[in-house]
């Protein structure tokens, strides 16, 4: 039996395990050059400056654009062009992972105030802990860089398990590039700063204070469709397993439940919202009735329909004689 997935919102509110509430903003939009929304919960929004944004929120970034959040923390965080981010206070850990993740894109993160040596941020290739001071990352596709442009941080190199973090200090420059070994360098590559988003050379004053007393909404852009979130929900398993709770509603939608089930390889924890019945307990098997032994010296009864293979008392056994 196929159940609605709005059932399994439900469950997941009755076990604690519901879409996050509504919570204390985590930071504000304080520079915004280009366009940028980000998916809360089923919605999407507009970006610009003045906005709140909540923690767990994606982030993205349209090409071309530049823009900053400024956290709680005192973490600053510059977003180049077509970058993906789950935007949490980076000094803030989950599950022994930096609670800020770079899917993809360009991200400088300055580590100021509180967040200062604790800062963090997480991607699927590395991640960058330890911060002090400001440091540009960007990952895409299989490569990533490091750059600590002023203060240490520590990289681990997640393509190797159990690796052990990689110390950098101030102008120390790391690069990812398929399988090749990771090389600390005393400079940045031509290539990194060649591609570095200009903005990010600028040193650029926090201005969060300025937006203590102003507030900017966001736009209601709708709902988001598949494509907007299918690298998020093809992310690594500690980042797309919450995504079952918070849009399972969305697999009641014809063209999404299809999308799912195609890439069901890539995110296996959607089989259950899909196909529930593969979950269900099995019915018991029923006993077989196993023959009884005949109890020590007696016999088995004979079925008097069924000729016996041993003679007759008085009878001889063999051919008959002529």
């Amino acid at each position: 039996m196929r159940r609605s997935a709005k059932f399994f919102v439900l469950i997941a509110v009755l076990i604690g395990c519901g879409p996050a509430s509504a919570a204390d903003p985590v930071g504000v939009v304080t520079i915004l050059e280009g366009d940028a929304f980000v998916i809360r919960g089923l919605s999407k929004f507009k970006l610009s400056e003045g906005v709140r944004v909540m923690a767990d929120d994606l982030i993205e970034t349209g090409k071309g654009t530049y823009g900053r959040v400024e956290f709680t923390d005192g973490a600053m965080s510059d977003l180049g062009s077509a970058t993906r981010a789950q935007l949490n206070r980076p000094s803030l850990r989950r599950s022994d992972r930096p609670a800020f993740y770079l899917l993809t894109g360009w991200l400088k993160i300055t580590a100021a105030g509180a967040s200062s040596g604790k800062a963090s941020v997480g991607s699927p290739l590395l991640d960058a802990a330890g911060l002090a001071g400001a440091t540009v990352l960007w990952v895409e596709g299989g490569s990533g860089a490091v750059f600590a442009e002023d203060g240490p941080v520590r990289v681990t190199d997640r393509r190797t398990a159990a690796a052990v973090p990689i110390p950098l200090k101030s102008r120390d420059f790391v690069a990812l590039r398929g399988s090749e070994a990771a090389r600390v360098d005393t400079r940045p590559s031509h290539e990194f700063v060649a591609s570095l988003p200009r903005p990010f050379e600028d040193s650029i004053p926090p201005l969060i204070d300025q937006f203590k007393n102003r507030t900017a909404p966001a736009k209601p852009l709708g709902v988001f469709t598949y494509a907007e979130v299918e690298p998020w929900l093809d992310a690594e398993p500690v980042i797309r397993r919450r995504f079952v709770h918070d849009w399972v509603v969305k697999a009641d939608e014809g063209y999404f439940r299809e999308r799912l089930d195609a890439g069901l390889a890539k995110h296996p924890e959607w089989e259950r919202v899909l196909y529930p019945e593969r979950f269900e307990p099995k019915p018991p098997v029923p006993p077989v009735a196993v023959p009884q032994s005949p109890a020590s010296g007696g016999s088995i009864p004979r079925n008097p329909s069924v000729p016996s293979a041993t003679p007759a008392a008085g009878t001889q056994g063999g051919p008959p004689l002529h």
